[in-house]
This record gives structure tokens, sequence and C-alpha cells, in this order.
């Protein structure tokens, strides 16, 4: 069996238990400014680096203009005393996505076993709806919950990390060592993002040294870079290499189940490690280029694949955090999907960058914009739409209100569009992420010789007044209507669901299930569902075998 590949967050934690949210000892709103105003403290160089030249043998001069900048962060959060006796110490991992668990775990025995204590049994501090038990409060201390990085980004005091650093933290420590002197400051949160795992924080203190920032769309594969932090809690660490890959995303790494996070990475051979969360990544000039993230590792440990927020990114979202501690972002009002070679080879494209319009939300600025299901987006105001992941990054760059040019291709003509973005609101997300209440499936009308499966474990019917009638189907809708659908199938997986009305194959009309089943079966792998549901049209690949 091969080993489980983990994507884990570069945060060296000692404990995972947190309220999540931020008390009010470290939350402080009352420190505002404008984007304007913090632009203003940041220092910034943006030439671009020299090309050519000999093998640079040491980059200690490099290390010296960028390490004062570097801290070391360390969250603690409120737990009970009692509640973790008896079970080594062990935390309460019901917080952690189970795909980390397993390496938590592990670590946790790990270090108890190296301590000479018994192998801890899990405990499990929650009622039976997942609430946490109250502890009273004389019970309860803090404790760490983790080690983490960042860098100092104004001589008074700002500092840039991850969110998930600091977002679950009752309060915040930050040291900072300046000519070989070491202090301890409380920091406060002025405002973090979970959707781009960016967090900014502030400390009391003044003549400090700032990093200096680099226009990090500006980098190339194969620029050298340098990581800075608290690896395995190894403060003022510094690790070497190159730049591997720009733009990863789609990964999963960031977000939450109620809300998409926005991907736009770095990708570096740098040795990364648990710790160096919220550290920077700079170039061969000292200039940071990026926030140290994530490992792609089988291990949990560093394999030579880390993953870095793009200082550009930050930026944009702290500037926006400095007023209130929050972030807005325009919403266009599509669904997005990757197009390969098979989406391209229906569409006659020529290539595979952009991304296919999924579907439309009705009232959107993309249906204002007269955007269609079954359009690709090539650019938006100039920049390239590479893949679906993409989209949205760019998207929210911009502010609401803000008008923006999409150049779209629609049956192999180009043309441009303008559309005037909305603000991206939680009821929008919530929206778009609600889960229907689950039907219980009625099957094919039996009394119809009409009855087939288009792809396996999908079944299909014409529609005829007793389908319309039970799925509330218009009149002015044609097509094929799924009756029965396999929960485990390719096609479920992809949010194909009963009562969807299949108005194309592989962009070709269909009335009749014989024809859908034929169109379907003429199909390579993949095979491109327009579909109609309840006044809203959308689109699905689903592979063919």
């Amino acid at each position: 069996m091969n080993p489980i590949t983990r994507i884990t967050l570069a945060y060296a934690s000692v404990s995972l238990i947190g309220s999540g949210l931020l008390h009010a000892d470290i939350k402080s709103p009352e420190i505002k400014l404008t984007s304007e105003e913090f632009h203003t403290r940041l220092q910034r160089d943006d030439t671009p680096l020299p090309a050519g030249g000999q093998l640079q043998m040491s980059y200690a001069g490099v290390v010296d203009k960028i390490l004062p900048s570097v801290v070391t962060i360390f969250a603690y959060g409120e737990k009970a005393g009692t509640s973790m006796q008896g079970h080594g110490g062990m935390p309460d991992l019901d917080q952690v996505p189970p795909m980390f668990r397993e390496y938590f775990e592990e670590w946790f025995r790990q270090q108890q076993e190296e301590g000479g204590g018994e192998t801890p049994q899990r405990p499990n501090p929650r009622g039976r709806r997942g609430q946490q038990r109250e502890v009273p409060d004389q019970d309860k201390k803090l404790e760490p919950n983790g080690i983490g990085s960042g860098f100092i980004v104004s001589a008074d005091g700002y500092i840039l990390t991850n969110n998930h650093v600091v977002g679950e933290a009752d309060k915040i420590e930050v040291v900072v060592t300046i000519n070989g002197s070491t202090k301890r400051h409380d920091a406060k949160v002025i405002g973090a993002d979970p959707q781009t795992d960016v967090a900014l924080i502030k400390i009391s203190a003044s003549g400090l040294p700032a990093a200096t920032l680099a226009d990090s769309s500006k980098i190339r594969v194969g620029d050298i870079v340098l990581a800075l932090g608290a690896p395995m809690e190894l403060s003022r660490s510094v690790t070497q290499g190159i730049v591997s890959a720009l733009g990863r995303s789609g990964m999963g790494i960031i977000g939450r189940r109620d809300m998409q996070g926005y991907e736009d990475f770095i990708q570096t051979d740098a040795s990364i490690n648990p710790g160096n969360s919220g550290g920077p990544l700079v170039d061969a000039m000292g200039r940071v280029i990026g926030i140290n993230t994530a490992i792609y590792s089988r291990s949990g440990m560093n394999a030579g694949i880390g993953f870095s927020i793009p200082i550009n990114l930050a930026l944009r979202i702290a500037e926006d955090l400095t007023d209130d501690g929050e972030v807005t972002r325009g919403f266009l009002g599509i669904l997005p999907a990757d197009i390969d070679s098979e989406i391209a080879k229906i569409y006659n494209l020529n290539d595979e960058s952009g991304a296919l319009v999924r579907k439309v939300t009705k009232n959107s600025p993309a249906a204002k914009a007269g955007l269609q299901v079954g359009d690709v987006i090539l650019s938006v105001s100039g920049q390239k739409v590479e893949n679906a992941s993409k989209l949205p990054v760019i998207v929210s760059s911009y502010k609401p209100g803000s008008e923006i040019s999409l150049e779209v291709l629609r049956d192999g003509k180009p043309f441009n569009v303008t559309a005037k973005l909305a603000k991206l609101t939680p009821e929008i997300i919530a929206g778009s992420e609600a889960v229907e209440e689950e039907k219980t499936p009625s099957g094919p009308d039996k009394g119809s010789a009409s009855v087939g499966e288009i792809l396996p474990g999908v079944t299909i019917q014409n529609l005829t007044p007793g389908t319309r009638e039970r799925y509330e189907v218009p009149e002015d809708i044609s097509g094929v209507i799924i009756t029965q659908i396999d929960p485990n199938s390719r096609a479920a997986a992809m949010g194909v669901e009963e009562g969807d009305v299949i108005t194309q194959v592989n962009r070709k009309s269909v009335r009749a299930v014989g024809e859908a089943r034929q169109m379907a079966k003429d199909s390579g792998k993949t095979v491109l569902l327009k579909a109609w549901r309840k006044g809203e049209t959308m689109l699905f690949m689903v592979g063919s075998n």
C-alpha cells in the first residue's frame, strides 16, 4: 500500500483546542487605518531580479537583511485543566479535518512516548450534538495551542502571518529578536481572513525593522528563494531552494466547508516544516515574495514541496483588514469548471486554458452582463484565466462596484462583455453551499417504455405529462428527465440530481431517451450534460466509464 499523501498546514501545533472566536484581549477593532495609510507604512521594492550572473556562494548578507523582521508567534487557548487528566495529554481533535487527524494523533503519541508516558487514548469532551462541554471557569487555563511565524511589515508593529496560526487563539505572544536582544510582546489581531489564510496582527512597539516587500507577480520559476521561520519550534531558521511552480490552486488547502478558499500558491522546494507557517518566503535580495503556509507530504514533514501565499495577494487582504477587520470581495455569480482535453474537443478549443461556465446565478452581475451556461471565459480585465480556480481569485481581488471586462468565447466566436461586480456576502456564500433536503428516489415511471440508463447509475425518462407534474417541469422545457440516480455514481459525485432535465448532450439538443443514450455512448471519456433544474441551467462533466 502506498503511504498517504497529506497536505498539512505548516503550523507547529501543541494543542488544537480553541474557542473559535477571537477574544476581546487580542481582538482590536479600535485600531483602524485606511488602506492608503497602511500602504504608506510599507517598504516596497518592485525592481526585477537580475538574470544570469555567477553563482552566489553565500546568502549571509541576505539573511542579515531579513532575519530581524522575522518573528516567532506563540498562540494560547483555553482548556480545562482536569479534562485532559487520565488521557495522557491527547487533545480534542474533533475540530481538525479528518485527513489531518491521523498525523496529529501519531505526533502526540510520539511526544508522549518520548516523555516516558503511556500511549494516550483520545478523549471525547463533547456532547451528543458536538457542542463543547461546559468547563467551570476555575478549571480553565491558557495553554499553548502551537507555534508559528510571522514578519514585521511596518516599524510601528504590524505583522503578517497565517490565519490558522492566530485564528483560534485566546492570547498571542510575539517574540522579536534584534541585535541579539529578545523581547516578548502581547499582540492584538487586527483582522483575519480564513478564505486566503492571511492574518494581520499588531504589537505595541516602535522603531522595528520592517521587511522589504517585492512584487510577487514578477517572480519566475527557477528564482532562488529562502524560507524563514520557526520550523519544529527552532526559531530564526533559514532554508534555501527555488521557485518550483506558480499559480498552484484547487488543492483544498484553505477555506472551510461553508466558505470557498482562494488559492494561488507559490510552490517551492525550500524546506518548510511545522512551525514555518506565517514566516516569509524571500527572493535572493531578501525581499518578501510570499507567506509560507502548507506542506505537501506523505509524512507531514518537508518533502520538497511547500506552498506560500503570494505577497501581492496577502497585501490586498491586509489593506482591507486595516479599517474594519473584514475583507470585502467582488461577486460575479457564476460556477466555473476546468477545461480538460475532452471538453476542449467538444468545444473545438485550441488548448485547455480558460474557465467553462457551468451555472449563472439569477439576477447576478454575470446574468445582467449576458453570460450564459456553456460560455468559456478566457480573461478578466486583461488577466488570463488559466483554469477554473484562477477565476474566483482574480474576481475577488476587485472591490464591489468595480467594472471588469470579460473576454468570452461562445460557439467558437470571441466577444467581450462588461460586468459590474456586486458584494460577496455571507448569505450568497451560504446560498451557494446550501444542501437541499434529500429526496427519496421515486424511480422511473413504469408506465412508460421510454426509460433507459444514459450513464452508469443514471436512469432517464422521456418528459410526459406525468413526469412534468411530478417534477414541476414547465411545458417550454424539452429534454429527458433523470428519475433515478445511484448516490455512489460518478454523476452524483459531480452534482447531478434526480429531477434534473437533460436538455443537451455534448452541446446537442435531446428530446428522447434513445438519442440521449446514443449521444452519450458516442462520447469519449467525458460526457457533457446541459441540465435544467428549477429554473436554473448548469453544466456537468461526467466520466463515461
